[in-house]
This record gives structure tokens, C-alpha cells and sequence, in this order.
């Protein structure tokens, strides 16, 4: 399947679809890349248009340094991905999970701010809203403790750290990765208008379902909170996700 790369590599298109009814963008967890959503672009059907961001230090960007500021970064993805968000005319969703979904947030306000193409939907998924500030304080860890405290979320950042090659190479993204979302401060703004659903995991330790619902006060477009079965990655454990995805990214339905 060829991949299509728009504006210094920060989104990949395994498959255009011209004819797409959403363009769905999805923003990586901690230490996640394209890998994580190429399984979902295989699985969505013809109308969804399918682009995973990839964000500095994985991937095919693996010789960039990864990002510890989360407005900075915010602000590059703005300056890439705005002229691609304002056409074609099918609307666009972003789909977030964990640090993703401060990503897919503030990127929003962010093309609101600055007068661009605004998603028509956002799924928030496995993190406390924005007002929350985060339970765990893991990038200051030494690394044994660090590595222990993402192996303990499971998921395939925990799996890399299994391995010692994998380990040198893909340490210090995650520590970055995580210090971009455990330093992040809300900086108050108007709310949204746009489709807003949050996604919330019922065994996730560090990420209560109700903290997770609390993103419905930052729209006042209509919302909806679902409650999964699974710990911190129930997206990629829950057998028929993209069922309530497909939902949650066409709001009218």
C-alpha cells in the first residue's frame, strides 16, 4: 500500500479516497506512530479517508528530535496541516488517544484561533480533560522507574521496552512524548462548537471516567461519553471499536 506524505512528513495517507464522505486525522499516543492506526485505515470503509499523524523522533522522522513543549508542537502541526485541512469540501474528524488527545484539542482551538478550517468532530480518548492536570509525574523518573511506569500501562510502548535495541532507540521519544503531556497547562479560551466525543477506559488506573467526561464542557456542540472494558490502551484491546468510532465521527447519526 503506498503512502502518501503531505508537508515534511508530519501526516501519512495509506489510500486516498477523493470521494470520502470524513477525512478522519489521528494523533498518536505516547511513543505511537502510523503503525498504531494502519490497522483501522484497513478496516474503515471507502467513505472514511484515513490520515495518521507522525510526529517528530519515530518513524520515518526518527533522525528529529521529539518534542517536550505541547503548544510548540501544537503550533508546527497548525502551520503544516492547515492548508491540507481547508479542501477538499468532506468534513474532517480527529480521533486522539491519551497524549494524542491534547494534540487533536488544542490543534482545534488552534485553527479556530487563527481563522482555518475547524474539525467537524473530536474523539478524545484516554485522557483526563484539559482542566485536569495529570495524576502521574513520570518523565522525571530515573530511567529503571521511568521504564517501570510505562511498562505497567501496557501497550506497545511497554512491549519496545522489552527489548534492548528497541529500547536505546525509541527511550528517549517516549520521555519527550511524555513530558510534552505531563507538563501541559490549560490556557483558558472559548469553547468549541464542533461534535465532541470522549472515550474513557472502566479499568484505566490513572485516567478516572469521569475526568474523561469532563471534556464536554469545552464544546457546545453536542456530546457523548462512552465507557469501555480495558485498562489504558481499550482502543486497541476492544474488539469492534471502529463501531462506535464511525459514530462518534458522524454526529449526526
Amino acid at each position: 500500500m503506498r503512502t502518501i506524505a503531505a508537508d515534511r512528513g508530519w501526516v501519512s495517507c495509506g489510500r486516498r479516497r477523493p470521494t470520502a464522505a470524513v477525512r478522519l486525522y489521528c494523533f498518536p499516543y505516547a511513543g505511537g506512530g502510523l503503525a498504531a492506526y494502519q490497522p483501522w485505515a484497513a478496516r474503515l470503509p471507502e467513505e472514511i479517508e484515513v490520515w495518521t499523524v507522525c510526529l517528530p523522533g519515530r518513524e520515518h522522522r526518527l533522525d528529529e528530535a521529539a518534542r517536550t513543549d505541547l503548544h510548540g508542537l501544537v503550533d508546527e502541526l497548525r502551520s503544516a496541516l492547515a492548508p491540507q485541512l481547508a479542501g477538499p469540501p468532506a468534513p474532517v474528524a480527529f480521533f486522539g488517544h491519551s497524549l494524542g488527545a491534547l494534540l487533536a484539542y488544542e490543534l482545534a482551538r488552534a485553527l479556530r484561533e487563527h481563522g482555518d478550517r475547524e474539525p467537524a468532530a473530536l474523539v478524545l480518548s484516554g485522557r483526563a480533560d484539559a482542566h485536569h492536570p495529570p495524576r502521574r509525574r513520570m518523565h522525571t523518573l530515573g530511567d529503571d522507574d521511568f521504564i517501570a511506569a510505562v511498562q505497567g500501562l501496557g501497550g506497545a510502548p511497554s512491549a519496545a521496552l522489552e527489548h534492548p535495541e528497541l529500547r536505546e532507540l525509541c527511550l528517549p521519544t517516549l520521555r519527550a512524548d511524555i513530558t510534552a503531556a505531563e507538563t501541559y497547562r490549560y490556557r483558558p479560551g472559548p469553547p468549541l462548537d464542533c461534535a465532541l466525543a470522549n472515550w474513557a477506559g472502566d479499568a484505566d488506573a490513572g485516567v478516572p471516567p469521569d475526568a474523561v467526561a469532563d471534556w464536554a464542557q469545552h464544546t457546545t456542540g453536542p456530546t457523548r461519553h462512552r465507557l469501555f472494558p480495558g485498562d489504558h490502551f481499550f482502543p486497541w484491546s476492544t474488539p469492534n471499536i471502529l463501531t462506535p468510532l464511525l459514530k462518534d465521527i458522524h454526529p449526526a447519526q
